[in-house]
């Protein structure tokens, strides 16, 4: 194995999940294309070209039930930022909800927040050699 090149987020509906992690979060979409039955969109951080997100709309009754749901109140993923408070306003003035308030230990500075969905994410900035 190499690399990770995708990771998958379950989604109701591809229009609202595009506007959330495109506008909100400051995603962009790097690949939208329609394979019929399937529609490809991928998401990527503009300063991470490798790794993205593929949000794939839930197309059965199992799936509809777990999108929000995939790891069972875990986080899905840890997105790291060289200044989190920055960061932080940038999303809270775009409405993005944290559900974990802001908290400094460890050598990092982190806070989770949901998607539109309630998948959980952590912004998080590495204040140690670890950062390096």
């Amino acid at each position: 194995m190499n690399s990770i090149g995708r990771l998958v987020i379950l989604v109701r509906e591809y229009e609202e999940a595009i506007r959330f992690y495109r506008d909100k979060l400051g995603f962009e979409v790097f690949v939208d294309s329609e394979a019929p039955p399937l529609r490809f969109v991928h998401v990527r951080l503009p300063k991470q070209k490798d790794v993205g997100i593929w949000l794939l709309q839930a197309s059965s009754e199992n799936q509809e039930k777990s999108v929000g749901k995939q790891t069972a109140g875990q986080p899905c993923a840890v997105i790291y930022t060289d200044n989190f408070q920055s960061e932080y306003e940038r999303l809270v003035d775009n409405g993005v909800q944290f559900t974990k308030p802001h908290r400094s230990e460890a050598g990092a500075e982190f806070a989770h927040f949901e998607d539109l969905y309630g998948n959980e994410f952590v912004l998080v900035e590495l204040k140690t050699e670890l950062a390096e």
